[in-house]
């Protein structure tokens, strides 16, 4: 593999994953809202130590008696 490519040699460090949405309820389907709440979970992550987010996955497919309820997936690995 080349340097030049951009990427680097498999590490031993492990990709995690959650998955985070806002209370079941009314508002639940409140997207700024998702957006501060996943920000303030990967501040939290901080605190086990460097955070590097890997991605980030929306989706909306879920839907109950309140609505649509938007969850985002948190992709990130820890140093």
């Amino acid at each position: 593999m080349s340097v030049d490519d951009g990427r680097g040699p498999a590490g031993d460090s492990s990709c995690y994953y959650y998955s985070i949405g806002l209370p079941l309820g009314e508002g639940q389907d409140d997207v700024p809202a998702l957006l501060r709440h996943v920000a303030s979970s990967i501040d939290e992550l901080a605190k086990y130590g460097t955070v590097d987010i890997s991605g980030l996955m929306y989706s909306n497919d879920e839907v109950n008696e309140y609505g649509e309820w938007p969850r985002v997936t948190v992709f990130y690995t820890l140093d």
